[in-house]
């Protein structure tokens, strides 16, 4: 009987073990060099907005932001990665690479539910750029609906 429960307890433990190593990874959350590509050749950016100051809105309200930059370099610009410091902000990349001369956008969306008082907001994109990363900002305060 004692050598039926071991074998039984290995059992469902080797079993237990086995479906826990082959689960899928839901989320990983990448460090700061995966965001950044660095085989792509640098070139030159000229952020036109870097940061952004918005009216007061109603809580509940969606805050959509947009952020213009042009290549100002010689070769294809590319945004690998854009990283907002909150969960309420949710960004937007360009998928294609920007041609030299041409101006792209990076588009935000801030939900200001539950989120009443003076909010600073920071998204970090990652570019292949000398500096190749740039925080870009905005300010929004939200008031409670009555």
């Amino acid at each position: 009987m004692r050598t039926s429960f071991t074998i039984l307890s290995l059992f469902l433990i080797a079993s237990f073990a086995i479906i826990f190593a082959n689960r899928p990874v839901r989320y990983k959350v990448k460090t700061r060099e995966e965001r950044m590509d660095l085989s792509i050749p640098i070139t030159s950016v000229e952020w036109i907005d870097s940061t952004q100051n918005f009216e007061k809105v109603l809580e509940g309200t969606l805050v959509n932001v947009e952020f213009r930059f042009r290549n100002t370099g010689g070769k294809m610009l590319v945004i690998s990665d854009v990283a907002a410091s909150c969960g309420c902000t949710i960004p937007e990349k360009p998928e294609k690479p920007i041609s030299p001369g041409e101006v792209g956008i990076i588009k935000a969306r801030f939900d200001s539910k539950n989120r009443v008082g003076t909010n600073h907001k920071v998204l970090t994109v990652f570019v292949n750029t000398e500096e190749r990363a740039k925080d870009l900002s905005f300010d929004v305060e939200v008031i409670p609906v009555k």
